[in-house]
């Protein structure tokens, strides 16, 4: 009985000491496994180890935490706990990285952003001094035309004072007087010839400019005589200058024998002022005013 006893407890011991000693590892932990697997594809994404490296290894250091305490069959609670800590310290880290990379893009789109409006500043400014260039050289074509102006405006007086005209409301007018003329005549004296060659001449120079050529006559005789023959002086000197070259176009000519004095029919004086030919010189766009107009 008693070495019956002996073998039973021997048995019982031994059973302990083998269920004590060779005890197999802990059961799966699903939680743990399901933050392993999380943690592996964190630190696989580049997203996340470029922009949250400091999450990234906090979580590492939660996950090695549960693997110790699982190693060491530690309460399962306790393992569960540390693996829940892990996955949400890898799911902070995938926040962090998303975030950081808005806020970079974010950085990058203000960079981008600063970048043209410093272009469209430059090109502004750019623009700005192409506009000030062209001002400046606007003006100083201005200021040539106006200089050219001047000196055509100051050629123009010597020219009109050697031409011996007058400025009136209707523009030039030079006047050929009576004495140019024989008695009775429509033929000009080589003093008239004198007179339509620096008509000509005039002419050549400024070719916008035309001519009206108007003839007058004192009260002695006829009217439709006096007519006819200040028709004829007229014509008379637009014969001049068209044997000078200037073209038929450019030269109008009118008779008006008595009408348009310009001094007494009574005295011999008088009628010799009226005797005369007026050339009318037009504006710079070849215009002139028709007498009826004029007065």
């Amino acid at each position: 009985m008693i070495t019956h006893f002996f073998k039973l407890n021997a048995c019982f011991i031994l059973s302990v000491f083998i269920m004590l000693g060779c005890g197999g590892p802990p059961e799966d932990n699903p939680l743990l496994k399901e933050a392993i697997n999380h943690f592996h594809e964190a630190e696989n994404d580049s997203t996340i180890v470029m922009n949250a490296p400091v999450a990234l290894k906090e979580a590492e250091e939660a996950l090695q935490e549960s693997e110790r305490l699982w190693e060491e069959k530690a309460d399962k609670e306790l393992v569960d706990h540390h693996a829940y800590i892990a996955k949400q310290k890898v799911a902070i880290a995938r926040e962090t990285a998303e975030l950081n990379a808005a806020q970079d893009e974010v950085e990058r789109a203000e960079s981008q952003r600063q970048q043209v409006l410093i272009e469209a500043r430059k090109a502004e400014a750019i623009a700005a001094e192409k506009r000030a260039e062209e001002a400046l050289s606007q003006a100083e074509k201005e200021r040539r035309e106006a200089e050219k102006a001047r000196k055509r405006a100051e050629e123009l007086a010597e020219r009109v004072n050697k031409l011996e005209a007058e400025r009136t409301e209707r523009g030039l007018v030079l006047t050929l007087g009576d004495v140019l003329f024989d008695f009775d005549k429509a033929t000009l004296k080589s003093g008239g010839e004198r007179a339509v060659e620096k008509l000509a001449q005039f002419m050549e120079e400024y070719p916008n400019r035309n001519v009206m050529i108007e003839g007058f006559t004192d009260t002695v005789g006829p009217a439709n005589y006096n007519e006819k023959l200040s028709r004829q002086r007229a014509n008379s000197v637009r014969q001049a200058l068209l044997n000078k070259g200037i073209s038929s176009s450019r030269i109008q000519i009118r008779g008006y024998g008595e009408k348009y004095p310009v001094a007494s029919n009574n005295t011999e004086a008088g009628r010799q002022q009226n005797r005369r030919v007026e050339v009318i010189i037009s504006d710079s766009e070849g215009d002139i005013d028709e007498r009826a107009k004029a007065n």
